[in-house]
């Protein structure tokens, strides 16, 4: 749907039709088509496009405009979970194959995530997804594996949006687990024909053993434009040369220090010349949001002297993940520009202040309105009104009054309050084997129909070790723990000190709340 935004717009471009530069912010609008893409950016009072007479028009005064943020590192399956620690461990796991043999992963992680994607998998997407909005995030990776594509409902999700199907199933490839030689090979060669391939490599402590997960990436031709690499913090800073045309790589700062001790090299990666990302990782090791995220990586930039400045951050959720994906999207993301995605988010500013450092502050509280491809789905209420949302239901986000509009997965003309998705998630809390039971029951009455299957997700990430990993012989002993909320709490942050291996680092993060 078409849409105006008048405020002070941080475009985040060097498109000569906006004649900015990246570092610019000045008063304007934002002009969205009906396709969802920007037609226009324009300064002042500056005319706009014909055809708008009848768009709802936003005014956010000295508001910051600014392109949606993009999440390239998530696990959307495991959003409802608490941070986890295993009990009694003191020393850092080594790589990634390390933790889920831990003694309680499998009841702590595997098994609630499963009670949800088996018993609730619309509500479960429904939660990841407005958590999501509310950190002010337009586009997400990690979205779990599916039965069938889901193509633009709320939150874009990387690896299945298809944008009307102008982009193949095939443009954008992922994998959690390790790939064997020939499966990279043909990863490689998809790449070279313009797909992206999104992969965890090398994730763990430096030159750890799981460090020649980017060397086999190197060996099998996989270290090009298309390549977008999820931590290699175990890589050898010096390895990092022989990436000669770089993707992007995304860095995870708040689950590599919690479960490692450490992080990736970003200063070693820029020298390089590589693009470097922010993504938020998964609840149990990981920030709620890549806005919560982007804090950590200013604590870790001061703590190590690197000098990454508010503005080098920004970035990192903005236009370097959406330079990373246009290759196989086609469309400019993560900046606001002439025929680029209509994603925008609204951040509470003084007039004066700084917009690099006013994001950086920014938390929940402050994320004012969120659209994508010109579709109004959160923010003030006022605004939300003006906007024109649909199917509006009323939120309270961190102590603010907020609107999400949501319409049902399976039948767009129906609205969805949130109320009721969590009411649903509490019923498989309540009662999991149950509902794990009578879910499983549906679905295969649903076979043979002749309508649509019923929805199923799987979860992307490491069940657990045998013989504790994977389901319990008796589903009766899964226990879901309460959902978290959707922004970061007084809980969270009180669950940080004296747990995980980041040596007190991650308790600053509770001063930027405070």
């Amino acid at each position: 749907m078409s849409l105006v935004i008048s405020g002070r717009i941080v475009p985040l471009t060097q498109d000569t039709a906006v004649a900015a530069t990246e570092r610019e912010a000045f008063a304007g609008k934002v002009w969205i088509g009906d396709d969802g893409r920007i037609e226009r950016i324009t300064r002042g009072n500056a005319p706009g496009p014909a055809g708008f007479d009848q768009a709802p028009a936003i005014d956010v005064g000295s508001d910051l405009v600014l392109p949606g943020f993009v999440d390239l590192h998530s696990h959307l399956a495991y959003a409802t979970l608490p941070l986890w620690t295993e009990p009694g461990r003191t020393i850092p796991f080594l790589h990634h194959d390390s933790w889920p043999s831990a003694r309680t992963y499998a009841a702590d992680i595997t098994w609630p995530a499963y009670a949800f994607i088996e018993a609730a998998p619309q509500e479960l997407l429904a939660y990841a997804e407005v958590r999501a909005l509310v950190g002010g995030t337009t586009s997400i990776q990690g979205s779990p594996p599916k039965n069938r594509p889901l193509d633009g409902w709320m939150v874009r999700n990387v690896e299945d949006d298809s944008f009307g199907g102008s982009v193949k199933s095939n443009q954008v490839l992922s994998s959690t687990l390790t790939l064997k030689p020939d499966m990279l090979a043909s990863r490689a060669a998809q790449m070279k024909a313009g797909a992206s391939f999104i992969y965890h490599c090398a994730e763990g402590q430096v030159n750890s053993i799981v460090e020649r997960e980017y060397q086999s990436a190197r060996k099998c031709g996989c270290l090009q434009r298309g390549f977008v690499a999820i931590h290699t913090n175990a890589v050898n800073p010096g390895d990092y040369g022989a990436w000669t045309e770089p993707g992007a790589i995304v860095w995870s700062p708040f689950s590599n220090l919690w479960l490692y001790g450490s992080t990736t090299d970003v200063p070693s990666a820029l020298a390089s010349g590589i693009p470097v990302c922010v993504g938020s990782d998964w609840g149990p090791s990981g920030t709620r949001n890549v806005l919560g995220e982007l804090k950590v990586a200013a604590l870790v930039s001061q703590a190590e002297g690197w000098g990454l400045t508010p503005f080098d951050l920004l970035r990192m959720i903005t236009c370097v993940p959406g330079d990373a994906l246009l290759r196989a999207w086609g469309v400019q993301a993560g900046r606001l520009q002439p025929q680029a995605l209509g994603d925008v988010v609204v951040i509470d500013a003084a007039s004066k202040a700084d917009p690099f450092a006013t994001v950086l502050a920014a938390t929940e509280k402050d994320v004012r309105f969120v659209a994508v491809g010109g579709r109004p789905l959160y923010g003030d209420p006022v605004l939300m009104k003006t906007a024109r949302a649909s199917a509006p239901s009323a939120l309270r986000i961190a102590g603010r009054k907020r609107t999400l509009s949501m319409v049902r997965l399976d039948d767009p003309s129906q609205p969805w309050d949130f109320a009721e998705v969590l009411a649903r998630m509490e019923q498989v809390r309540a009662a999991p084997k149950q509902e794990i039971d009578a879910a499983k029951k549906a679905f295969a009455a649903s076979r043979g129909t002749g309508g649509p299957p019923r929805l199923r997700l799987a979860l992307d990430m490491p069940l657990g070790k045998v013989p504790i990993g994977g389901l319990p012989k008796d589903l009766a002993q899964v226990v879901v723990p309460p959902l978290q909320p959707l922004e970061h709490d007084a809980a969270f942050f009180a669950a940080i000190p004296g747990r995980g291996f980041h040596g007190g680092l991650l308790d600053g993060l509770a001063a930027f709340y405070a």
